[in-house]
């Protein structure tokens, strides 16, 4: 057998669906090319949630908006930094408008005291919360 038979006969065996180790080679390069840009693009999103106040890198040329990936990545960096996550909630929360909320610390609203002035009142009152109660209030 000669070796250019050898090589037509090697190339065929374990490959899967590649022609020959050329094109199994070609497409090991665009992988390792692909895999490359997306821990670069990785890396720069980790050092922007690190940064607090700094703006998230611009996309990338070619890089589609919403990838999975990237937005996986993203989600885990601005779960791992506090201070991210206190921004992006009281940014939301001051964007509620008309809803009165408690932005941080703070004492909570409470309900005017009524005190009974007279007996049919208080009967008033106690049938009321007893009536609360029993709804499960």
């Amino acid at each position: 057998m000669t070796e250019e038979e050898n090589k037509t006969e090697r190339s065929g065996q374990g490959l899967g669906k590649f022609q020959n180790v050329e094109a199994l080679m070609r497409a090991y390069q665009e992988l390792e090319a692909e895999f490359t840009r997306r821990s670069q693009r990785l890396k720069a999103l980790e050092a922007a949630a690190q940064q607090p106040g700094r703006e998230q890198p611009a996309a990338e040329a070619g890089e589609p908006a919403g990838d999975g990936a990237a937005d996986e990545a993203l989600l885990d960096a601005v779960r791992g930094n506090e201070e991210v996550r206190r921004r992006i909630v009281g940014e939301y929360l001051a964007s509620l408008s008309g809803v009165p909320l408690l932005a941080g610390s703070g004492a909570g609203v409470t309900a005017p005291v009524t005190r009974a002035t007279t007996l049919k009142q208080a009967g008033a009152l106690a049938l009321g919360y007893l009536k609360h109660q029993k709804n499960g209030g």
